[in-house]
C-alpha cells in the first residue's frame, strides 16, 4: 500500500474483487454526514465515448448508511441513472453498491467501453465503476483497492512498478480524475515500465500469446514523436491498458479509447504484432497508438465548447468534434511523419490524406448535405454507432488542418506550421480554463502563426453539397 497523505475533507471510496466473483463491491464514505435527501449518479457517457451507456443497469444492492451504521431509505429514479439517498431530517455517511461487471460486458458489445473480469484478470474502468454523490464531485478523493491475496494491482491513478499486491491505495483530484482512470488487477497482467521524457507504462492481459516487447517498442515509439510534437510534457506517466481477447460473438473489437493519462486498447486476439508483421500493419497499430495518445493533448487539454466541464449522465452535445477527432488525428498523423524522411513523410502522409478523402467522396448523399456544426452533432451521440458520422467528421476535420497546415509552411517558407498553433492553443487553454470559441478559431491560428485561415475555416463549415 502506498502511504498517501489525505484530509479530513476526502471523499473515500473502497473498491473490493474477491477471487472468482463476477462482480465488484463499492463503498463511499462521506467525510462529513450530509443532509438527505441526497443523490447518488452513476455516469451513462464519458469524455470522447460519444453515446450513451446504461452503466447504472449494472448497479445492484445499493445501500445507503447514517452514521450509527443504521440503512436509509432509498429510490432509483425511474429515468436517469440516480438514486435518492434518505429522507428530510436524515443524515447520510456512506453508500456501498456491487457493479455486475460479468452482465456488462455481456451486454455492451463495444470491447473498449466495458470493464471485464477473467480468471486471471480483472480491468474496470472508473466511469463504469464509480458512482458520486451530488455535490462531492469536486472534493479530493482517497481510494482503496482490494483485490484477491498475491495478485498484483493497478491503480493508473498512480501505476506502481512493479505493482503493488492485494491491496494498494492512491488518490484523485476530484471525480472527474478517478472515472477517467483505470483499475487492473491479476496474475495474468503482465506490468512493464518503459522510460522515456514521458514514461510508459505497459499493464497488458492477453488471452494467447503475444510479442509484448514489440507492442511496447511500437507504444514507446509513439507516445515519443507525439510528445515531441507538442513539446511539453504534462503528464508523469503514461499507461496504456492494453488487451487482446478472444472474440465473443456480436462483439467488437474497433475502437479505442484515450483517458487523460492513459488509454484502453482492446482488442481482439489477431491483432498483435508480430516479427512477420508487415510494414503497413505496423504503421496501423503505430498510428492508432500515435491517435489516442495524443488526444492527451487535444482535446484533453484544448477543446471546445460542449466538451468540458464533464457531464456524466447525459451525452452532451458538442459542436467541435471535428476539432476533437479530426485535428487530434491531424497531430497524430504530423507528429508521425516529422520522424520520416521527406520523401517518406509526404508518402505517408499523402496516402493517408487520399483516404480521407475517400471517405468524404463515399459519404452518402444526407451526410454531404450536412454542415460541419449538424454533423458534429450527429456524431455527439453516434460517432461509433453508426460510424459514417464518426469517419466523416474526423475526415472532414483532417482535411481541414491538412490545408490549414499546408498554407501556413508555404507562406512562412516552412518556418511555421500548426503544430506552432497547437503549441499556442495549448497555452492558451492552460492560462484560460476554458473552451476556445468556435468562431474565433481561425483568429487563434492566425495570431499563433501569423497567417489567415478564415477561408479554410469557412469552407470546412459548410456542406459538402450545397
Amino acid at each position: 500500500m502506498s502511504g498517501l497523505a489525505h484530509g479530513a475533507s476526502d471523499v473515500e471510496y473502497a473498491l473490493r474483487y474477491a477471487r472468482a466473483s463476477d462482480t465488484v463491491n463499492v463503498l463511499l464514505t462521506l467525510p462529513d454526514p450530509m443532509a438527505g435527501p441526497a443523490a447518488l449518479v452513476m455516469p451513462r457517457t464519458y469524455p470522447g465515448g460519444y453515446e450513451q451507456l446504461p452503466y447504472d443497469a449494472y448497479v445492484t444492492h445499493v445501500i445507503a448508511r447514517a452514521s450509527d451504521g443504521s440503512s436509509l431509505h432509498i429510490s432509483k429514479d425511474a429515468d436517469g441513472p440516480r438514486w435518492t439517498l434518505g429522507r428530510a431530517g436524515e443524515e447520510i455517511r456512506s453508500i456501498e453498491y456491487v457493479v455486475d461487471v460479468a452482465q456488462m460486458e455481456t451486454d455492451i458489445r463495444s470491447a473498449v467501453s466495458t470493464s471485464k473480469i477473467r480468471k486471471g484478470y480483472v480491468g474496470l474502468l472508473g466511469y463504469s465503476i464509480f458512482a458520486y454523490v451530488e455535490g462531492y464531485q469536486d472534493r479530493r478523493i482517497r481510494l482503496r483497492i482490494d483485490g484477491p491475496k498475491d495478485w498484483p494491482v493497478l491503480a493508473t491513478l498512480n501505476p506502481m512498478t512493479p505493482p503493488s499486491t492485494s491491496t494498494t491505495t492512491v488518490s484523485a483530484s476530484n471525480y472527474d480524475e478517478l472515472a477517467d482512470s483505470q483499475v487492473l488487477m491479476g496474475p495474468d497482467l503482465k506490468v512493464a515500465k518503459l522510460t522515456g521524457d514521458i514514461p510508459l507504462v505497459m499493464a497488458v492481459y492477453a488471452e494467447a500469446k503475444i510479442d509484448e516487447a514489440l507492442e511496447g517498442q511500437v507504444a514507446r515509439q509513439a507516445l515519443d514523436q507525439v510528445q515531441k510534437y507538442f513539446g511539453d510534457i504534462p503528464i508523469p506517466q503514461y499507461t496504456m491498458q492494453l488487451e487482446f481477447l478472444r472474440p465473443r460473438p456480436g462483439h467488437q473489437y474497433l475502437f479505442s479509447q484515450e483517458h487523460t493519462k492513459s488509454g484502453s486498447f482492446s482488442l481482439a486476439i489477431d491483432a498483435p504484432l508480430t516479427p512477420r508483421s508487415s510494414i503497413e500493419e505496423r504503421d496501423r497499430v503505430l498510428f492508432n497508438f500515435a491517435h489516442h495518445m495524443a488526444h492527451s493533448w487535444v482535446p484533453a487539454r484544448v477543446y471546445g465548447e460542449g466538451y468540458r466541464p464533464i457531464v456524466w449522465e447525459m451525452t452532451p452535445v458538442i459542436e467541435t468534434i471535428w476539432f476533437n477527432e479530426g485535428f487530434g488525428r491531424y497531430a497524430a498523423l504530423a507528429a508521425l511523419t516529422s520522424g520520416m524522411s521527406a520523401p517518406d513523410a509526404k508518402s505517408y502522409r499523402d496516402a493517408y490524406l487520399r483516404s480521407r478523402v475517400e471517405v468524404l467522396n463515399a459519404a452518402p448523399s444526407f451526410i454531404r448535405r450536412m454542415s460541419l456544426e449538424k454533423l458534429s452533432r450527429e456524431a455527439s451521440f453516434l460517432y461509433s454507432e453508426d460510424f459514417r458520422t464518426g469517419a466523416n467528421i474526423v475526415a472532414r476535420g483532417m482535411m481541414m488542418a491538412a490545408q490549414m497546415d499546408d498554407r501556413i509552411q508555404a507562406e512562412t517558407h516552412g518556418q511555421k506550421s500548426l503544430r506552432d498553433a497547437f503549441r499556442w492553443l495549448l497555452a492558451w487553454s492552460a492560462e484560460h480554463r476554458t473552451a476556445f470559441e468556435t468562431s474565433q478559431f481561425p483568429a487563434y491560428i492566425h495570431t499563433a502563426t501569423g497567417v489567415a485561415v478564415a477561408d479554410i475555416f469557412e469552407r470546412w463549415q459548410r456542406p459538402l453539397d450545397h
